[in-house]
């Protein structure tokens, strides 16, 4: 009985071993960098792949209720982690605002704008009472970066400064840019067929474009999936993010 004992205890010893070998080669693979709890404790996070050429980060959902990217998202990390070789880093934070998807809301559970809450020259306090009549949710919060999902993309901004930040959104059907972000718009736009443009057509205070385009003079890019993509266009966009990063623009 003994032996048997001992023979099990090597047995579940080994399984152990194995399977911790599995997860560290796991997350080798995928590199998580970055993780933060939400307020509703769901993880955020970010992922890493490359150490050459721009440093590009894609962030696939910030309203909550715009959740076409996630996947979009998901898809180009599929890719890029099958690649050997890519010219560019790729940073990926398939959504940073998981309460928000969670909810079905655009805001996060705080019921602010992570959009709007970003600490850009042009942010500026709304009266949150007035907002109540205004059909889209657009509140930038008390103060700037005041939220963890601000602070969890801020926070990825400080370690490993991206020089490109794509962001996608919904429910228009568009390429924008700010910053020094034109080549880049210019390039995707032809890849994906989608209209480009250099203003958005509305304010947008507190915002990563106002923020990290604006501000710090970053490559920012906004793509907008229409409410119901195609199949060609959401594939489309997928082979332009994955040939930026794979081999320039």
């Amino acid at each position: 009985m003994r032996i048997y004992r001992t023979i099990f205890f090597y047995i579940i010893l080994l399984i152990v071993f194995s399977f911790s070998l599995f997860a560290s080669k796991i997350i080798t693979i995928y590199e998580l960098v970055l993780t933060e709890k939400s307020l509703l404790n769901n993880e955020i996070r970010c992922y890493k792949k490359g150490n050459s050429g721009k440093t590009i980060l894609l962030i696939g959902c910030i309203h909550g209720n715009e959740k076409a990217g996630i996947l979009l998202s998901f898809k180009v990390l599929n890719e890029i982690f099958s690649k050997k070789n890519i010219t560019n880093t790729l940073l990926c934070i398939p959504t940073a605002n998981p309460d928000g998807n969670i909810l079905n809301i655009r805001t996060n559970s705080n019921k602010i704008d992570i959009n709007r809450n970003f600490p850009s020259k042009n942010w500026r306090h709304l009266d949150p009472n007035k907002l109540k009549k205004v059909k889209v949710p657009i509140w930038g919060g008390e103060f700037p970066a005041s939220e963890i999902e601000t602070n969890f993309i801020l926070k990825v901004d400080n370690i490993f400064n991206p020089s490109v930040i794509i962001i996608l959104h919904q429910f228009m059907n568009c390429v924008e840019y700010d910053g020094n972000g034109q080549n880049l718009a210019e390039f995707i736009s032809q890849h994906t067929k989608q209209k480009l443009l250099n203003d958005i057509g509305y304010k947008t205070s507190g915002s990563i474009g106002s923020y990290f385009g604006k501000d710090k003079n970053k490559e920012v890019v906004t793509i907008e999936i229409p409410e119901n993509p195609s199949d060609s266009l959401q594939q489309n966009i997928i082979n332009a993010l994955v040939e930026v990063i794979e081999n320039g623009y």
